[in-house]
């Protein structure tokens, strides 16, 4: 009776994987190593790559060979193999592209392989049942391997079809421009002279900052945080804030901030937010774009030092 339930679990997976399994699975579903080395002797199992099987009665597809190179490498369907598993215009499921940790080599034939020393970036999803990189960690992908006119019509067809926004673009170029990423300057220049001035969402640009400095290693900071005095009087709302470390930033934006009001009122905030003993920073689009490493450094110097007494 075990030996039925083993068949059926096992079976299951491969039936949910495309015809793919691995050693590491088949042993989990109860299997023993004797009757794995069967499957694969008596021809039942076709060998993929070590440790990786498809089921002889399972022809051979593009899903299932690029699910098999993610188990055999370790890693994630990226660039152009991640664009039609996220339905991008544009592509189809026509090779094999994957980003996979430092060290890795290629075990498969026709695989190509691109390494990243920091995954989570990537913003790992599951689609169609295949683990792959993050939309927009795709689009950044993309820009290092098409052509500036393909990476034009991949920005049109994201945007167009709400796949994704473009604080979303702005985001992850912001994310993986401080670590000079290849495609970051061109999907740049693309995002410019697509979106030119098209004004970022106040709130959308705070979520986006927060992204940011998580990404950098620190810790979640507090957003619309509210700053009283001893009395419990406010004396200011800031965009974010590290309150254990009394240091606030604020986003300076044209939009928000270049008007006969805020001329005069911001500078009294921050001054009276200086004389409570907090310090305050500032940052515009053009730190938060073209300088995200500076702007997490700066952050991460005022949380260091000492507070003034």
């Amino acid at each position: 009776m075990r030996g039925c339930q083993v068949e059926e679990r096992v079976l299951r997976r491969i039936r949910r994987q495309y015809g793919i399994i691995t050693r590491a699975q088949a042993l989990a579903d109860g299997m023993t190593k004797a009757q794995i080395d069967h499957c694969v002797r008596t021809g039942d199992w076709v060998r993929e790559a070590r440790g990786v099987y498809r089921h002889a009665a399972v022809p051979s597809t593009p899903m299932s060979r690029l699910l098999a190179a993610c188990m055999a490498h370790d890693g994630l369907a990226s660039h152009r193999s991640a664009a039609a598993l996220h339905g991008i215009e544009g592509f189809k499921l026509d090779r094999v592209e994957l980003t996979v940790p430092p060290g890795k080599r290629p075990s498969m034939a026709g695989v190509r392989l691109h390494q990243s020393s920091l995954m989570r970036l990537a913003k790992p999803t599951e689609r169609q049942g295949v683990p792959c990189t993050g939309r927009a960690r795709t689009v950044v992908d993309l820009a290092s391997v098409v052509t500036y006119k393909q990476l034009e019509r991949v920005i049109d067809a994201v945007l167009r079809d709400g796949l994704l926004r473009p604080s979303d673009l702005y985001g992850v170029l912001a994310t993986h421009a401080r670590r000079g990423r290849q495609g970051c300057p061109a999907l740049r220049t693309a995002l410019d002279d697509r979106l030119g001035d098209a004004p970022v969402p106040l709130s959308e640009w705070s979520r986006m900052v927060e992204d940011l400095l998580i990404g950098s290693g620190l810790s979640r900071p507090r957003l619309e945080y509210r700053i009283c005095d001893d009395a419990g009087a406010l004396l200011a709302q800031v965009d974010l804030a590290y309150p254990a470390h009394r240091v606030a930033v604020e986003l300076d934006s044209v939009r928000y901030h270049l008007n006969r009001e805020s001329f005069v009122s911001d500078p009294r905030r921050r001054n009276r937010l200086t004389v409570a003993g907090w310090k305050v920073l500032s940052f515009t689009w053009d730190d938060y774009i073209d300088c995200p490493k500076a702007l997490c450094d700066a952050v991460a110097a005022a949380c260091i030092s000492p507070r003034h007494s």
